[in-house]
């Protein structure tokens, strides 16, 4: 989410109320002092989700052309990439906590699933139609292992394909993730009158309890049957909650009245920048030697968590806010890039020359066609759906003062 407030100088900032001396935007203001006005924005958010769409799309670049016979170096490094939707899943649980941090504020459950299904569904079918013609059509095999079929095509309509995890390759594999995004939208009321409740500590331990007897259970059936193969999955919402749960409260802390976390000084971005760093290292480390998912996944979301910080510090920097704008982009960019790199093989599979050189041009050509794709999306089904949205369901955050709708 792009922040608009300009960077200040060392003394005006030092001479400016406290709120803009922490570098946050005027809603962030309003959210602290319970106006209705818009909701917070932090910036640097969509710069972090562009980046993490980037390196999915160089995963799988890398991945679907493995027959150019990369080494084994350039092809492990770059399946880090991967985990860019660990990042997608921390954002999401932040995001939708922030406008609920504030003392008195409620969540008006009917007006948030509204607006999150006009968000999110729109262009998700509208990737999932292209995909699908392509899927079901007569050249699939350029796109999936096996033609796919009415019922995989019905699964992915209604966004479930992760309850039924060995159907998630079937038609777009990168879809499993809006799928387990829109099961956590369901999860969010409760999850917040849990937060509130119980508190974000007690919360991150039970998610984190979740997703370790959900791998515990998954590996020790072997039967190979559908309940076999969700409790075995990674994709999952038990074994994801975790992630989810850490950005929202991650939001929590970093917003709770009196926090200094925010405010962009030097100590703030150091200690920001050795946490990514360190979390970085400890999660790339345990996908390297292959550890349990529940630990995995776990470790990825406390560097999701750190990045988020990381990049709200940074938020007001020239870089930082260049990418920001590129990154409102980014859900159309993911929803469009596997089809297009899966039907670039047969052409990048021909091109002479050193497989690492072919992978770098080849992938910046499929680059510049899904950034066109993508964009092409962004304007016609994504902006528009998201405008309609807002105007349709204003009040997805309810004041204590203002009086409950009645039906």
């Amino acid at each position: 989410m792009v922040g608009q407030t300009p960077e200040l100088s060392e003394r005006s900032r030092s001479d400016a109320p406290p709120e803009r001396r922490r570098g946050l935007s005027s809603s962030h203001v309003c959210a602290q002092r319970g106006t209705n006005m818009k909701q917070p924005r932090i910036g640097g958010l969509d710069a972090l989700r562009g980046l993490a769409a980037l390196a999915v799309f160089i995963c799988h670049a890398a991945a679907y052309w493995g027959g150019l016979g990369l080494p084994r170096l350039v092809s492990s490094a770059t399946q880090v990439g991967a985990h860019g939707v660990d990042v997608f899943i921390v954002l999401s649980g932040f995001v939708l906590t922030l406008p609920l941090v504030a003392r008195g504020r409620s969540l008006n459950v009917g007006q948030f699933y509204g607006r999150r299904m006009w968000r999110i569904l729109p262009a998700y079918w509208t990737a999932l139609a292209i995909a699908a013609v392509l899927a079901l059509g007569p050249a699939w095999d350029l796109v999936v292992a096996e033609r796919a079929s009415v019922r995989d095509l019905l699964l992915h309509v209604f966004a479930i394909q992760t309850v039924f995890p060995s159907n998630l390759g079937a038609i777009n594999g990168s879809l499993w993730s809006v799928s387990l995004e829109i099961l956590l939208y369901l999860l969010f009321p409760l999850l917040i009158v849990l937060l509130h409740r119980v508190g974000g500590t007690v919360l991150v331990l039970a998610a984190i309890a979740l997703s370790f007897s959900t791998w515990w259970v998954g590996s020790q059936l072997s039967s190979g049957n559908a309940v076999d193969a969700f409790f075995s999955s990674s994709h999952t919402l038990p074994i994801r909650l975790v992630q989810f749960v850490m950005g929202m409260v991650l939001a929590m802390v970093l917003m709770r009245p009196g926090s200094t976390a925010l405010d962009p000084t030097h100590r703030n971005r150091t200690l920001a920048m050795l946490a990514a760093g360190a979390t970085t290292l400890a999660a790339v480390a345990a996908s390297t030697l292959d550890v349990p998912p529940g630990i995995n996944l776990t470790l990825w979301g406390i560097c999701g968590a750190a990045l988020v910080w990381l990049f709200a510090l940074f938020a007001q920097s020239p870089v930082v806010r260049t990418l920001d704008k590129a990154g409102t982009r980014s859900y159309s960019f993911y929803l469009m890039h596997q089809p297009i790199v899966l039907l670039m093989w047969p052409i990048i599979a021909v091109l002479p020359g050193n497989p690492v050189v072919v992978l770098l041009y080849g992938g910046v050509v499929a680059l510049v066609i899904v950034s066109c794709a993508a964009e092409a999306l962004y304007r016609l089904v994504e902006r528009p759906s998201h405008r309609y949205a807002v105007r349709r369901f204003p009040h997805v955050v309810r004041r204590a003062d203002e009086p409950v709708p009645h039906p």
